[in-house]
């Protein structure tokens, strides 16, 4: 029997409770026209009634998340404030899924099993993650917690049915810790000085 795949980090219910609302207010005006061209495109390829079904599956699915909301638990970690092309390690799994919650989330952020590889090495900050589009709803969010991306680190979607998006993969500071550059970068660096 096939295992059913597990939501990735991108799953809207999950991004929605861990971010909070863009306050510009041009913002309402971007969405409702992202919702009108996506149902105008739903219209085009599915006709009417699919388009009519889409939207309602999607009300039933934004329901089910705000009646199931929970609250977000506070930060209790320490905060690196990393800042971009600063290495890390990423931390032990061990240490990792001590951090986690019973549904393996970190104030709302899945470690996904495509992660683990990753334990043990050391990437460069990317970038720090502060804003992201809701790609089911056009919305632009604020991250709530440090959150950063780290160079070369992709989920290879393998436990969520071989998926090929090749996602960046979402990493709080927790599960991070400052790291020296590997020694072939330290090399360069000193002959850069």
């Amino acid at each position: 029997m096939e295992e059913k795949p597990k939501f990735c980090q991108y799953y809207y219910g999950d991004l929605k409770l861990t971010t909070s609302p863009d306050t510009r207010l041009a913002l309402p005006l971007r969405r409702y026209w992202w919702t009108l061209k996506r149902y105008v495109w739903w219209a085009s390829l599915l006709g009417i009634q699919g388009a009519i079904s889409r939207y309602l599956l999607i009300q039933f699915a934004k329901s089910k998340v705000m009646k199931n909301k929970k609250a977000i638990p506070e930060m209790t970690g320490q905060i690196l404030n990393l800042k971009l092309n600063e290495w890390v390690e990423v931390r032990p799994a061990k240490e990792i899924f001590a951090t986690l919650d019973a549904r393996g989330k970190l104030r709302g952020l899945t470690f996904t099993p495509e992660m683990t590889k990753f334990c043990g090495k050391r990437f460069k900050v990317y970038k720090k993650l502060n804003k992201i589009i809701l790609e089911a709803t056009g919305e632009l969010r604020k991250i709530r917690s440090p959150t950063v991306l780290l160079e070369g680190v992709f989920c290879d979607g393998k436990a969520h049915g071989d998926c090929d998006r090749s996602c960046f993969c979402f990493w709080r500071e927790e599960w991070l810790k400052r790291a020296n550059p590997p020694p072939e970068n330290r090399k360069e660096m000193t002959r850069m000085l």
